[in-house]
């Protein structure tokens, strides 16, 4: 060996490239938690979209329910539309 030629000491490529392993998975660990993090801002956007589409669709059925109320048909039908309950006589039963 020459007198002025440095020598690494033995190990330090392992602990190098544990460094560089270990440097990897810690930058990966910020990448998947701010991933995380935007993936968890947009489930929770989803998630008001979808309970306001539940609010509007039971808003919908219960607004449907009142429109085909059995009580308010029959009122429109005889207000509007002259309509009434036929008696016994007026109602003819077809053959079979």
């Amino acid at each position: 060996m020459e007198k002025n030629q440095i020598t690494m000491p033995k190990g330090s490529l392992l602990m190098l490239m544990l460094f560089i392993a270990v440097l990897c998975s810690a930058v990966m660990v910020i990448y998947t938690s701010h991933k995380n993090r935007l993936l968890l801002n947009e489930l929770y956007q989803n998630l008001a979209v979808y309970n306001k589409g539940q609010s509007d669709w039971g808003r919908l059925i219960l607004e449907h329910s009142t429109w085909t109320a059995y009580g308010r048909v029959e009122k429109i039908a005889i207000d509007h539309l002259g309509m009434h309950v036929p008696t016994p006589k007026e109602v003819r039963m077809i053959g079979e």
